[in-house]
């Protein structure tokens, strides 16, 4: 089982650091889903976290460190790893706006966002990889 000190330094990889729960997140770069990424860090190991957590920190989307969202981009990762195995997987995820599809899905089912977060970011990476195979073809 992982310590919460690994967890802290998988997590300062990519420039995030972990407040407080009953603190507010200021910033892009703080976040409070430390037992989130704990709990991923033991069922799934570090490499699988920091690929998470690498996904996030893209260009468009970082500061996206709530917990469902680190919940629902694991979910992806652990649920079509072909997708993730694509050459330009990473572009197109940066394509995704984190934000507003977790806004989508907390309208759409505030009781239960981590899960339709995780559908909604699944059709929009399915709908953007066929886009982009349709373009290929043409």
């Amino acid at each position: 089982m992982a310590s919460g000190g690994y967890v802290d330094r998988i997590a300062a990889e990519v420039g995030v650091h972990f407040v407080s729960p009953a603190r507010r997140a200021d910033g892009r770069h703080q976040s409070k889903a430390r037992g989130t990424c704990l709990s991923i860090l033991n069922k799934h190991g570090a490499d699988h976290l920091r690929l998470v957590l690498s996904l996030i920190n893209t260009e468009e989307n970082r500061g996206n460190w709530s917990s469902p969202v680190i919940t629902a981009v694991s979910w992806v990762v652990l649920n079509k790893p072909d997708w993730v195995r694509r050459r330009d997987f990473l572009e197109l995820f940066d394509r995704v706006d984190l934000g507003a599809l977790l806004k989508s899905a907390k309208d759409l089912n505030p009781s239960a966002p981590t899960v339709t977060l995780s559908v909604l970011l699944s059709y929009e990476l399915d709908r953007k990889i066929a886009a982009e195979a349709r373009g290929k073809a043409a």
